[in-house]
């Protein structure tokens, strides 16, 4: 069993930083192939940046517990813990934010601290300013995630197969999110849609506030618009526990 766990770890860190090398040089390859040395306000060596800080708050704020959810539905588990007198809510929190802090612990803060240390011997950069309401971005990030991550996993209650819809959630929340593009290369009209759904508050505006990219009154509006989702979040899973619970159909043992 350990060296499962320890395999997991290893395929899984191994298949996060294929995705970031892959990122980088095609990134590379569209600035090398462009005459413009600056591209929707991007710098290659700020795209560089833009690229690994996105890659460590999706790190942070990846708390996909939808999947618990659905396997305590479909093996019976979900049973027993309903009537502990502990709120289920809750329970997924804390189990989320042990997952989280693990991540932050073992991989983000070490990550973090070379990062800054190589950008700020860089002439004329000052981010250390932007970590602070960075910090404050992600941890909005991680709630807004989480109570997404968890109305959504509510749905296996009618639902006991979620592993399709998962999938297709997963992609495309790692599109609208900024995950694997900044949102301002889009369309206008896209990005205008997509500014108005909370994916792009979950990675693309902790990101930006730390580039610099979001300042001031943007920053703060970025920022309240945060709040402004985890608040509707938080709502919209208590509407969907009231009404789902009542549908839950106990599978398994």
């Amino acid at each position: 069993m350990l060296l499962s766990y320890k395999a997991n770890v290893i395929i899984f860190m191994l298949g996060e930083w294929m995705m970031l090398t892959v990122s980088f040089f095609l990134w590379k390859a569209i600035f090398s192939s462009s005459p413009d040395k600056v591209l929707r306000g991007f710098t290659l060596n700020e795209m560089i940046l833009y690229i690994i800080i996105s890659f460590l708050t999706t790190l942070i704020t990846s708390v996909d517990i939808s999947f618990d959810i659905s396997r305590e539905v479909k093996d019976g588990t979900i049973a027993i813990n309903l009537i502990r007198p502990v709120s289920y809510e809750k329970r997924m929190l804390f189990q989320a934010f042990g997952g989280v802090l693990y991540n932050f612990l073992i991989i983000f803060v070490g990550a973090f601290t070379v990062i800054n240390l190589i950008v700020y011997s860089s002439e004329g950069f000052s981010g250390e300013y932007n970590i602070p309401l960075y910090l404050l971005s992600m941890v909005m990030g991680i709630f807004i995630n989480f109570y997404f991550s968890y109305s959504f996993g509510l749905l296996s209650f009618k639902l006991t197969n979620m592993w399709g819809m998962a999938q297709i959630m997963g992609a495309v929340m790692q599109l609208l999110s900024g995950a694997l593009i900044p949102v301002v290369f889009f369309p206008e009209m896209v990005r205008n849609l997509i500014t108005l759904l909370p994916f792009s508050s979950i990675i693309y505006t902790p990101t930006m506030i730390y580039l610099g990219k979001l300042q001031g009154m943007e920053a703060y509006g970025a920022l309240g618009m945060q709040l402004f989702w985890i608040i509707v979040m938080i709502l919209v899973s208590k509407v969907i526990w009231k009404s789902m619970v009542r549908h839950l159909t106990i599978l398994g043992g």
